[in-house]
């Protein structure tokens, strides 16, 4: 049954979906480049919320930032450093601080680095955290 143009459920599940009501306040969730959410989709870009429009880019480059389903900034760890560069495309609060603060933690401690692909280095992620870094000064 499709609910919107391109988005499928199930006939037993559509009165469930039409009753879910988004969180107030904001939940915010440092994934993956492989997370279902933007791979499984083929279409990352309908996650934009329309302050990231004008960053969109072909692919998803590196990791995403989300907030209630919709993409709000992008992050990459930095080997370097052991800190993650990130850039919002809404303002940054202490939730959102609080919760790339927490990803850099695990990110550091327990895994040693995220990559956003098989082949990713320290090396070739330079460029995405410079430029992360500088759309994160504006």
């Amino acid at each position: 049954m499709e609910v919107s143009a391109g988005l499928f459920l199930l006939p037993e599940d559509r009165e469930e979906f039409l009753k879910f009501q988004a969180p107030k306040r904001p939940q915010y969730a440092l994934v993956s480049s492989l997370d279902g959410i933007a791979s499984l989709r083929g279409d990352w870009r309908g996650l934009l919320t329309p302050e990231g429009g004008d960053d969109a880019e072909e692919s998803l480059p590196g990791h995403a930032i989300l907030d209630r389903g919709r993409l709000i900034g992008r992050w990459e760890f930095d080997t370097e450093t052991g800190t993650i560069a990130w850039a919002s495309f809404v303002p940054r609060e202490k939730a959102l601080e609080k919760a790339v603060r927490e990803m850099e933690t695990f990110v550091r401690e327990d895994l040693g680095d995220a990559r956003s692909f098989a082949l990713d280095t320290p090396k070739s992620r330079a460029p995405r955290i410079e430029k992360l870094r500088a759309m994160a000064q504006r």
